[in-house]
């Protein structure tokens, strides 16, 4: 009877000790979810490693794509590079009007001169009020200014019909083929070599008065 009570007691403490540790355990691992330690004072052991509070440093990688970024971050434009040889601007002087000779029954009429850089561009109207064809051929264009500096009509860039038909007229622009110096206040303008049956007498007719645009 007493071995009975003994085993009864001694299963009932080890139910309790077995209860008692459980719970001891389920504490523990509590303890280690939560604090990251498991133990009691000097006993305790860490199970998570201690987080560093030091502040992380990026290191910006030095592509060539970061460098254009960074160039661009400190306002540096990109460069620009001008020919040395590109013309400065220049603005064109013009001066309109009427400047006109007649000669027989031809009449030479120049209504406009543009000055760009010295260069002189003529306007100029001419009749032929005669029965017969007259040429004016560019080639024989001349003018001097009144520091009498001589100037032809250029060839290749004047604009000129040379061709008039009988009471008709042509329009056209003349291109002088130097620089109009620069005291240079007017010139005469000269159509010589022309060519017709009822041409003026020596074949020439000069405009004289023209003023040069300043």
């Amino acid at each position: 009877m007493d071995d009975e009570n003994h085993r009864k007691k001694s299963s009932a403490a080890l139910k309790i000790s077995l209860v008692m540790l459980g719970v001891l355990v389920l504490l523990g691992v509590i303890q280690a979810v939560t604090a990251g330690t498991v133990g009691v004072g000097a006993l305790s052991f860490t199970l998570r490693e201690t987080s560093s509070t030091a502040p992380t440093t990026t290191t910006a990688s030095t592509t060539e794509d970061t460098l254009g970024s960074l160039d661009g971050a400190v306002g540096t434009a990109p460069s620009t590079s001008t020919p040395d040889d590109a013309p400065p601007s220049v603005d064109t002087k013009v001066v309109t009007g009427s400047w006109k000779q007649a000669r027989g029954l031809l009449t030479v009429e120049v209504t406009k001169v543009e000055n760009l850089g010295g260069r002189l561009k003529v306007f100029v109207t001419a009749i032929n009020a005669s029965t017969a064809k007259m040429d004016l051929p560019v080639a024989s264009v001349s003018a001097v200014d009144d520091t009498q500096r001589d100037y032809g009509a250029s060839t290749s860039t004047s604009r000129w019909p040379a061709s008039i038909g009988k009471n008709s007229s042509i329009n056209g622009f003349l291109e002088l083929d130097a620089k109009a110096g620069a005291d240079s206040t007017t010139f005469s303008l000269t159509f010589s070599g022309i060519i017709g049956q009822l041409a003026p007498t020596g074949g020439e007719v000069t405009v004289t008065g023209i003023p040069i645009p300043k």
